[in-house]
């Protein structure tokens, strides 16, 4: 089993995704239809997974062990394939945060350095705000943070968002909606963006 990099660009297409009868033939053991659910997939767990642990190597060791399970043949099911590839990277995250230490407290985004203070060049002003607006997105809860993930940064549309997280379309744009209202309020990223 050769697993590709979940750390493509996000500026590059994706992977298309495959089809039914791809997603069944790779559960009957066809390893090349098994290497187009990973490069299909591959890139949106990884964005549930990194949305959900903030941490590029938990969220790629997630990725590989999610790929490892369905390879161990736990799903026969080629219908529900991408719902059960994505609710077994959301669980496999949500049990590494259960795991982990409390995050830093609030009072800690309020704190953060006033990016107009020093301006020594833009390339250091956008890298402290993207810094800034990851810590923001990692104190969201985290249907927020898969979703804004998998919106903004992956760019999937709002169907196959709603699909993947099991929610409404409405309940998608209201949980996007309050989430994107969240982040604007906050200190941190009130300042003016780069």
């Amino acid at each position: 089993m050769t697993l590709v990099s979940t750390r493509e660009p996000v500026h590059e297409p994706a992977s298309p995704l495959p089809d039914r009868a791809t997603c069944a033939a790779a559960l009957a053991g066809d390893e090349a239809a098994f290497e187009a659910v990973i490069r299909g997939y591959g890139r949106r767990l990884y964005a549930i997974a990194f949305a959900l642990v903030q941490d590029v190597a938990e969220a790629e060791d997630i990725v590989q062990d999610t790929f490892l399970k369905l390879h161990q043949g736990r799903t026969r099911d080629a219908d529900n394939l991408p719902a059960w590839l994505m609710t077994v990277a959301r669980n496999a995250a949500r049990d590494r945060l259960r795991r982990r230490k409390p995050q830093a407290p609030e009072e800690t985004f309020h704190a953060l350095p006033d990016d107009g203070a020093a301006r020594p060049g833009a390339d250091l002003q956008r890298r402290e705000y993207h810094d800034r607006l990851r810590r923001a997105l990692g104190s969201l809860p985290e249907e927020h943070r898969t979703a804004l993930t998998l919106r903004y940064l992956e760019g999937l549309d709002y169907r196959a968002i709603a699909e993947t997280m099991g929610v409404t379309d409405g309940a998608l744009r209201g949980m996007l909606g309050r989430a994107l209202g969240t982040l604007r309020r906050m200190p941190a990223l009130v300042e003016e963006r780069p």
